[in-house]
């Protein structure tokens, strides 16, 4: 089987650079002739709930996926931080409704290895605080404002303002290479012996780490890499977008 993955596009409206990228990555050869894409999370800065509107702000990233499915791609988006609560939304759309929607890691087996692939959030173990309030975000209170109550304007507000506070704090703070060591300490403790190669994102931080019966990836912040991941035949590589 051929897959490709990408995650942490971050595209915040149809015509800014994140976009085009992602329309690339949709367009590039080698994800038009893999059987499976996989996008793992924070593929859009803000997108939550089921408002139709967002067909109208991403059209021409909507309209990629629409044309990969068409072709007879399987498509499989695991939420983010960034955007959540999406099963709702893609059921509206005759042909994106196709879309496989996973709050949960994917795990699977094939060409004689176990790939464990998630947006990565779950690997940051010292963390607690973030992982108080994801667990809140995605409670059935606050999916069922976030499908049937809480008005698009709203989320448009909150979304950007947490945005810009989370950019501004983490601008003082981000240290790649610790970052990097947190991530892999987290996948070994967590996934040795369970999976052979883990795919991941979150810490924007690309990596390619190989420990004892184990390979962990992440594609980084796209906008940066410029990169997706692709494993054909189990082998993994980063082409180029």
């Amino acid at each position: 089987m051929k897959f490709v993955a990408i995650s942490d596009v971050h595209i915040k409206h149809s015509q800014d650079d994140a976009s085009h990228l992602l329309i690339k990555f949709f367009n590039h050869p080698e994800t038009q002739s893999a059987d499976r894409v996989f996008l793992l999370g924070d593929i859009f800065d803000l997108m939550c709930g089921p408002h139709s509107k967002y067909f109208d702000r991403f059209s021409d990233v909507f309209g990629a996926m629409e044309k990969l499915i068409i072709d007879g791609k399987e498509i499989h988006y695991t939420e983010g931080n960034h955007d959540l609560h999406l099963t709702a939304l893609f059921r509206k759309h005759p042909t994106l409704k196709k879309i496989i929607v996973h709050k949960k890691p994917i795990e699977f087996e094939t060409d004689g290895k176990i790939f464990y692939l998630s947006h990565g959030d779950e690997h940051e173990l010292d963390n607690p605080a973030y992982h108080r309030y994801m667990k809140i975000i995605n409670s059935a209170p606050l999916t069922f404002v976030a499908n049937n109550i809480m008005p698009l304007a709203v989320l448009d507000w909150i979304g950007n303002r947490a945005s810009k506070i989370s950019r501004k704090k983490g601008a003082r703070s981000f240290d790649a290479e610790k970052v990097r060591n947190k991530f892999r300490s987290g996948v070994e403790s967590t996934l040795q012996g369970k999976a052979d190669i883990i795919i991941g994102g979150h810490s924007h931080v690309k990596d390619d780490y190989q420990s004892e019966g184990l390979r962990y990836l992440n594609n980084g912040y796209a906008q940066n890499s410029k990169t997706f991941i692709k494993v054909e035949n189990g082998e993994v590589s980063f082409p180029s977008i």
